[in-house]
């Protein structure tokens, strides 16, 4: 049987149209990455979301933002209670300013001596600005986010060792 010059400009047609495909898919695929935000901003967020739903009182929302290791050491009504007699009566402020720092990359994270380590979670330090009536104050706390179940849960350190080096 003889071949003709139309199959080999057929076939290399079809070879030339797979590696356009491949190519397109390929940068396609890159640039969806690269457009989409990053762990980084998407644990930055997170945090942010926790602070702004605080801002407004809407303590429980920023409550369900917490990791499950966070949720264990608080019940959802006790932490409402708590945090806004801490906002509202002690410090007796009804809102507050924040402002977040860049998150950085940590790893073998622990939330405190009983708890397993977290392969990953981004450190974020948090400033919150209070104007009280007994003058204006900030605090400053570094807040920790960790992948879990699909979505970026917020932590707070309870590592005794930090406590011990701020005493001394």
């Amino acid at each position: 049987m003889k071949r003709r010059r139309g199959d080999h400009l057929l076939l290399f047609k079809l070879v030339i149209g797979f590696f356009i495909l491949l190519v397109a898919w390929m940068t396609w695929h890159n640039a969806s990455r690269f457009f989409s935000p990053g762990e980084e901003s998407e644990a930055l967020h997170a945090v942010e979301q926790f602070y702004k739903y605080e801002q407004v009182g809407d303590f429980g929302s920023a409550w369900e933002l917490f990791h499950p290791l966070m949720q264990q050491r608080f019940n959802k009504p006790d932490y409402i209670q708590r945090r806004a007699h801490i906002m509202l009566q002690d410090f007796g402020v009804k809102t507050f300013e924040f402002h977040t720092g860049k998150p950085e990359l940590l790893t073998d994270w622990k939330m405190s001596q009983e708890t397993d380590a977290i392969a990953e979670v981004y450190q974020i330090d948090v400033t919150q600005i209070f104007h009280s009536p007994y003058g204006n104050f900030e605090i400053v706390q570094s807040c920790f986010a960790a992948y879990e179940s699909g979505e970026w849960r917020l932590l707070w350190s309870y590592q005794n060792d930090l406590i011990e080096t701020a005493a001394h």
